[in-house]
């Protein structure tokens, strides 16, 4: 019977897989598989937690697949000589590149797209909240008191999305759910992948209706024009520290 180990138990509920999920990735494999979920408990914070039950590692020896927030050292070590592909239910994928996983030639996916509309309705709130003075009205409300001045000023904080020029660093699935978002409220915007052309040089085009720039080079060009920048980029060595 081929195995494939199903680590998703988050802690907090809103995370945990639920019973339905597993049910239909049961259904959906073919004859002689089996799903084992060992009842150990998961942390799919950031790129995935860690803290490894012997439990876990015992139902990996001899599996093919594990499905896992992050995909920690010590189940690669475990299924060193049967694991075929292993997948993190996180977008981010930094906890878990590894000299295990660098080194196994194990297939390794990740979810990247699958957190893009719930994060870029949240960017959107944030921006809303900064461009319409809900920061200064919350202020006030705190305070108890009725706050209109900074609104009466003639650099008052109210802006229109429309008017605006945002950026997008990191043009993956998250990023591009922004981008459409913030097009169809009438922002200019402009997404910045790392890779450019040879030579380092940064190369453009565009995506429904959104500028794209590749280079980091494009990046520190396109600063000065913004009126905000979003970071979807992954958290990777090659991402680490492009901005202080």
């Amino acid at each position: 019977m081929r195995r494939l180990v199903l680590d998703l138990r988050d802690r907090r509920p809103i995370w945990a897989l639920p019973p339905e999920g597993a049910a239909a990735i049961r259904e959906a494999l073919p004859d002689g598989w089996e799903v084992v979920e060992p009842g150990t408990w998961a942390d799919g914070s950031g790129d995935g937690g860690w803290g490894v039950a012997p439990e876990l590692l015992e139902a990996v020896r001899g599996a093919e697949v594990y499905i896992g927030y992050g995909v920690p050292e010590e189940v690669l070590l475990a299924g060193r000589d049967t694991l075929r592909w292993v997948h993190t239910g996180t977008a981010g994928v930094g906890g878990s590149l590894h000299r295990a996983m660098r080194e196994s030639g194990v297939l390794f996916s990740n979810s990247a797209g699958t957190h893009g509309p719930p994060i870029a309705e949240t960017v959107l709130a944030m921006l809303l909240h900064f461009a319409r003075g809900l920061d200064h009205a919350a202020r006030g409300q705190r305070e108890g008191r009725w706050a209109p001045e900074p609104f009466f000023r003639a650099d008052a904080p109210v802006r229109e999305l429309s008017r605006m020029h945002v950026g997008i660093f990191g043009y993956g699935g998250i990023g591009r759910e922004v981008g459409r978002r913030l097009r169809a409220l009438g922002a200019r915007v402009t997404g910045v992948r790392r890779g450019g052309a040879a030579g380092g040089h940064p190369t453009e085009g565009h995506d429904e209706g959104v500028r794209i720039v590749r280079g980091l080079s494009a990046l520190d060009a396109l600063l000065p024009e913004l009126d905000a920048l979003v970071l979807s980029a992954p958290a990777t060595p090659e991402t680490e520290g492009v901005l202080d």
